[in-house]
């Protein structure tokens, strides 16, 4: 269905009211009013080409019919001309209503609006009448022939079509509208304009000549003759006698204000470029910086003056690209060359990203004309990456991706296909990548990739022979003996390909089917609104050469938007569920290239397929087609037809041998499709011998039949040789079913699939040509597994039994396990499953690979939870970290966070330091408990303890019992590195030392303080380290933690001087710093005096003591005493000077100190004595600053400042109180009360003694000082307290603005 009469409503029918809207503004130079003339012109048809669809919007351009009585057709005369009768002054009315110029109206309308002829929706702008060439000049006798000879030998000024608009596009926006006339004019309209704008270099212009036009090659060939060196003009405007054809809109870039750069084809084979701007959009858009394009300023620019500028930059005339099928002076820059390859039919370019700036430009189109080579023609340009520009400082820019580049330099790449048969206008079609051409043959159909026009990636280029197409159509739905040929329209869908035929009949042609799915004739008598005005409309418009042909719409903004139009006639022909049936031809389609063509499948060879049968990697080809086997489920609308794709491609995989994968989609399919019972039992019979054989007669496989079960060689071979495919279906269904939280067939399942995987893993995975398995089920009791069976099948077992233990019976599966005889180590981790982990633990540790058993045991206790495992890990530690120590050590670790105790474990670490001690003693082990098994092999691992130990203060533990115990294993280390590390990270540097300010009971407090809040027993570290007698900086390190510095110091010094100085240089208290230094120079003469005889070498030791220590710090008489006896002073009498000057220097400093405060004292006597006569004035009527009031009328005491405010004591405190800390406002709340108690005191009247008037009165003097001291340190207004308000808002106290 589609709707109908929509094109009456867009142009307007045969009405008064239609005639009346285009009688207005006929003539262009004569008045009707002054010839007095009553003339109606009816609105034909559009004709063939003049309607376009895009974006929602029908754009058509319309003609008036020539007056009633006119006898020739419009412009059947030469222009120019005045028309008289006899030479007389009377002229006939048929006469001058034959001088009226055609009248062209352009109709927009919008079909979601709905609007009709007239209403606000639909748009009429008028475009102007034709214009003609100017004649050429008689006066050329030879040489080459100027541009308007060549148009008047391009043109017949005679011919009723001449002038006529041809073809209208509109922009995938819908705001773009260009018009091409059959004399080379192109016309321009945007949206928001009410006016047509003619376009320059197009055609004659307004004067009839062709002064757009500039002679030159295209930018091809400039290009190649660039790069020799040559420099050559590029042509610029239409060739004179072409028009365009075709259009090529930039899809990506184009936006409503610009179309961007867009390529143009005309009528003699010819590609431009150009590019459309809205006469509303903003000078800045046309250009960087209001620039022109250089081809706008001078003609024949050479090739690369544009390069740089990108596709945003405006062309006001077209620039020639490329001239297709050009031979002859037409490919060498001459201009009016009828010897051309035919005209554009159609243009298609589009970018194609890649990945890290690879992407490029590719540009598609179609030529071809009567008598003329069918071609579709492909351009791509260089990758960007190679285009990419540099930027300043020689940095990569942005890639310069550009559509001139598809068809200059050297990178870009053009070809061609040249198809059969000849066609008058090559019809070039797109939706999305895909696209479709109309040959006289068929439709040549292909995807838009960057290599061009190829495939779409299976093949899918080719070409669609009508003859091919009328021997698929589908049954009861041909036409008896109808022979189809070359359709007049094409379109292009999604899914289909729409072909019109001349006889008005439609078909529907299935893109992946290949074959004509619906095919019907259109009634146009039935579908017009008024079949009588229509048909005389379509005869009025033959007569006067206007075609009546029906055409196919394609909306450029949508493309699977199609639209059947003839004359007024409008029918929407696109479906919404079109894709209803594809997915059955894409399966089919599939299922074509998985299966063989023929009827029976090839004879089976065993020798060829040896080796090929399997669930291996697919080919390429195979991934191709499970691919489209993905594209087909993809197109399924609802559960069902997926459930159908999913049982064809199982069996298409099954037919193949790939069982594995087939049973991998059979457990997707529905109960209905595939029964669970049929689908097990036909996977399950080839490996019990009761399947097909391979000899017997071979089957194929019938889509058409809905996926017939039939069996194939490969598929009976594969089935017959492994269990795999059986078990990858059941693996599947169970996990269906554990989703579903089914117990019941998770069980039975379960165990099906554990007996299953027992005999893979007896068979050992070797394949055999019988059914039969080609071990027993059951071994030996004393062989636990086969010699050969694969590490495969015994690990999808375990994978298997892990993945769903917590959904099977264990207890069924644990008797599973016992029946085919296995160990009591296999079966411990499928024991814990059943809840019973002591009986699992004690199976793995007393299987004979102690070493496995433990792993095993600790496997089993890391999967179960905490809760239940919780007690097992005590209980069986020491045997644990007895056969797998460092195993055992990270479990222990890694259930830390889970709650498992570390102090509950301790005793499990030391016992086996202990035995670790024993057995590197007496090398015998003694497992000293009664429940566990003397150890026949015992692992010594040094790290374990400390590992576990490491491991758990890591994570947070806070026991000091830990933390001792791993000191302890530290101190017994030969190396000192790992205990020094751990000392340095939890024994924090003591703030102050035994001689600080607070004394020893304080240090002492504060020792104890730290000692429990820290979880390191220092006091204890210390006694195990000193107690080694080794590792001495680590106890250096604990006693400058306790505050020792002293000790540490002494210590130090025993084993390291150096230590010992430095420790002394960080000592901030300058007697301790002293006293440490001379204990330091005491052990440097002592030691010394060992070796020394003379005392030489104990004078440069204790020397070298005074350098380092620093020149405040000691002197030369402070060491004296360490010096021997007879020592002579020539030794140190550089020091001694040293002292001497330094104590002259003192004592000058001292002096000048002494002179400078007897100075400062002198002057603040002065200032004292200054201050005590210095007063301040204060007016009558001084106001306060705050308040605003009298300050002496008040009775309240107020301050003066020197910078002459007064203010109030009141007001002043409630000023500056915000800005005192907490201490003053504290302290003046306190001296506020003292004074009040005073004042209260004297108040009273009591009988007072004179000392204690005197001593109040002092009192109150200096309580006053310090308050005034505190609010009236400084005026508020000019001091700190202004400037640390200024980010203070303003008060809504009336009062302050009183």
């Amino acid at each position: 269905g589609g709707l109908t009469g929509l094109m009456g409503r867009v142009l307007g029918a045969s009405s008064p009211s239609a005639s009346g809207a285009a009688g207005g503004n006929l003539t262009n130079d004569i008045e009707e009013e002054d010839l007095n003339i009553s003339v109606t012109r009816p609105v034909l048809p559009p004709r063939s080409g003049c309607v376009a669809a895009s974006n929602g919007w029908i754009v058509a351009l319309v003609e008036c019919a020539p007056p009633p009585g006119a006898s020739a057709p419009p412009f059947s005369s030469p222009s120019g001309g005045s028309v008289s009768s006899g030479g007389g002054s009377t002229t006939s009315k048929h006469t001058l209503t034959g001088l009226i110029p055609p009248l062209r109206l352009v109709s927009r309308w919008n079909v979601r609006r709905g609007a009709s002829l007239g209403s606000e929706g639909n748009h009429l702008v008028p475009l102007p009448p034709p214009v003609r060439p100017v004649a050429p000049s008689s006066t050329t006798t030879g040489g080459a022939a100027s541009v308007e000879e060549i148009a008047a030998s391009s043109f017949n000024n005679n011919d009723p079509n001449f002038g006529r608009v041809a073809h209208v596009f509109v922009d995938p926006t819908g705001c773009h509208v260009l018009l091409s006339a059959r004399n080379g004019e192109a016309y321009y309209l945007h949206s928001t304009s009410k006016k047509v704008k003619k376009l320059n270099g197009f055609g004659p212009g307004s004067d009839g000549s062709y002064s757009g036009f500039k002679q030159g090659v295209s930018v091809g060939e400039a290009s190649s003759a660039d790069v020799s060196g040559e420099a050559t003009a590029v042509q610029t405007g239409l060739t004179p006698g072409s028009y365009i054809t075709a259009v090529g809109w930039d899809r990506d870039r184009g936006t409503e204000g610009s179309t961007k750069r867009i390529l143009l084809g005309t009528s003699f084979g010819e590609l431009y470029e150009y590019s459309l701007v809205s006469p509303n959009a903003a000078a800045s858009s046309l250009g960087k910086a209001g620039m022109k394009s250089p081809f706008d300023t001078k003609a024949g620019e050479v090739l690369g003056a544009m390069d740089g500028e990108g596709d945003d930059h405006p062309i006001e005339v077209p620039v020639l690209l490329r001239r297709l099928n050009a031979t002859g002076s037409s490919s060498s820059g001459g201009v009016g060359s009828r010897d051309h390859g035919g005209g554009v039919g159609g243009i298609l370019f589009q970018r194609i990203l890649g990945a890290a700036g690879s992407g490029c430009i590719v540009v598609l189109a179609s030529t071809a004309g009567p008598h003329r080579h069918t071609r579709l023609h492909s351009f791509r340009s260089e990758p960007a990456s190679s285009l990419a520009r540099t930027g300043d400082g020689g940095a990569p820019s942005t890639p310069l991706l550009t559509l001139r580049s598809a068809f200059s330099g050297g990178g870009s790449r053009s070809s061609f296909v040249e198809l059969p048969g000849s066609v008058e206008f090559a019809e070039l079609s797109s939706c999305g990548d895909g696209f479709a051409m109309r040959t006289e043959t068929g439709i040549y159909y292909g995807a838009i990739s960057a290599s061009g026009a190829s495939a779409g990636g299976g093949g899918d280029a080719g070409m669609l022979n009508y003859d091919n197409l009328r021997q698929a159509t589908l049954s009861g739905q041909q036409r008896g003996g109808a022979v189809m040929t070359t359709p007049a329209s094409i379109g292009l869908t999604p899914h289909h390909f729409i072909m019109l035929s001349f006889a008005n009949e439609v078909r529907f042609v299935n893109r992946v089917a290949r074959k004509v799915i619906q095919e019907e004739r259109v009634d146009w008598a039935s579908l017009s609104q008024s079949s009588s005005s229509t048909e005389s409309a379509l005869q009025h418009a033959s007569s006067w050469g206007a075609p009546s042909a029906a055409e196919l719409l394609t909306d450029v903004r949508r493309p699977d938007q199609i639209w059947l139009r003839r004359g007024r006639s409008l029918v929407h022909i696109s479906s919404s569920c079109e894709d209803a049936d594809v997915w059955k031809f894409t399966l089919e389609r599939c299922v074509e290239r998985a299966m063989p063509a023929h009827p029976n499948y090839a004879p089976y060879d065993a020798a060829a397929t040896e080796g090929a049968v399997g669930s291996g990697p697919l080919a390429s080809e195979e991934k191709q087609i499970d691919s489209q086997f993905e594209h087909a489920k993809s197109l399924c609308s609802n559960p069902s037809q997926r459930a159908v794709v999913t049982a064809v491609r199982a069996e298409c995989h099954l037919f193949q041998g790939r069982a594995d994968l087939a049973a991998k989609y059979m457990a997707q399919c529905p109960p209905a499709l595939m029964p669970f019972a049929d689908t097990a039992v036909r996977l399950a019979l080839p490996m019990l011998g009761e399947g097909g054989d391979s000899n017997e007669k071979q089957a194929s496989f019938s889509p058409r039949s809905g996926g017939s079960k039939l069996s194939s060689p490969k598929a009976n071979e594969a089935l017959a040789s492994s269990n795999m495919a059986l078990i990858t279906f059941l693996n599947d269904k169970m996990k269906a079913a554990k989703s579903k939280k089914d117990s019941m067939v998770c069980t039975m399942l379960g165990t099906w699939l554990t007996e299953l995987h027992l005999q893979e893993r007896e068979r050992g995975g070797g394949s055999s040509s019988s059914s039969k398995p080609a071990y027993p089920l059951r071994q030996l009791q004393k062989q636990q597994k086969p010699a050969n069976a694969p590490p495969v099948n015994h690990a999808l077992l375990h994978q298997f039994l892990s993945s769903f233990v917590r959904d099977m019976d264990p207890d069924a599966i644990v008797n599973v396990l016992a029946s085919h005889d296995m160990s009591a180590g296999e079966c411990a981790g499928y024991s814990a499953a059943a809840g019973d982990i002591g009986a699992a633990v004690n199976a793995a540790l007393s299987g004979e690979d102690e070493k496995n058993g433990a792993l095993d045991a600790l496997r089993v206790l890391n999967d179960s939870p905490i809760e239940k495992a919780e007690p097992y890990y005590y209980k069986y530690a020491p045997s644990l970290l007895s056969r797998a120590p460092m195993s055992a050590a990270k479990s222990f670790v890694a259930r830390y966070t889970e709650g498992l105790s570390d102090t509950k474990l301790l005793p499990a670490f030391m016992h086996y330091e202990q035995r670790r001690k024993n057995y590197r003693t007496s090398g015998v082990v003694d497992s000293g408990e009664a429940n566990i098994a003397p150890s026949a092999t015992f692992v010594d691992d040094e790290n374990a303890s400390v590992r576990y130990m490491e491991g758990v203060i890591k994570l947070g533990s806070k026991s000091r019992a830990i933390y001792n115990y791993l000191t302890s294993l530290y101190a017994g280390m030969d190396d000192e590195g790992p205990l020094f590390r751990f000392l340095s990270a939890h024994v924090p540097p003591a703030t102050s030392s035994i001689t600080g300010e607070g004394g020893v009971t304080e240090l002492l407090l504060k020792q104890a303080d730290d000692e429990r809040k820290s979880p390191l027993d220092k006091s204890y570290a210390l006694r195990t380290i000193l107690r080694t007698g080794r590792h001495f900086r680590s106890a250096v390190k604990l006693y400058m933690g306790f505050g020792m510095r002293q000790q540490a110091v002494e210590l130090a010094l025993k084993v390291d001087p150096s230590l010992a100085r430095e420790l002394a240089r960080q000592s901030h208290d300058k007697d301790e710093t002293k006293r440490l230094w001379l204990m330091i120079a005491r052990n440097a003469a002592a030691n010394a005096g060992t070796t020394s005889r003379d005392g030489k070498d104990i004078v440069a030791r204790v020397v070298m003591v005074l350098k380092d220590c620093g020149p405040d710090i000691l002197s030369i008489e402070d060491v004296l005493p360490f010096l021997p006896d007879f020592a002579q002073i020539d030794q140190f009498k550089d020091e001694i000077c040293d002292a001497l000057a330094s104590y002259s220097s003192k004592i000058e400093r001292y002096l000048k100190e002494m002179n400078e405060c007897d100075q400062a004292c002198d002057a603040l006597r002065d200032e004292l004595s200054r201050l005590k006569t210095v007063g301040t004035r204060v007016r009558a009527d001084a106001r306060c600053a705050f308040t605003n009031r009298r300050v002496l009328e008040e009775g309240e005491p107020f301050y003066a400042f020197p910078s002459g405010y007064v203010a109030l004591e009141s007001a002043l405190k409630r000023e500056v109180m915000p800005y005192l800390n907490e201490r003053q406002v504290e302290r003046v709340k306190f001296l506020e009360g003292e004074l009040a108690r005073l004042r209260r005191s004297r108040a009273s009247g009591g009988e007072r003694s004179p000392y204690e008037e005197a001593k109040d009165h002092y009192e109150m003097q200096e309580l006053q000082v310090e308050l005034d001291g505190l609010i009236a340190a400084e005026c508020p207004l000019t001091g700190s307290v202004m400037v640390d308000s200024i980010d203070r808002g303003f008060s809504d106290d009336e009062d302050d603005f009183a």
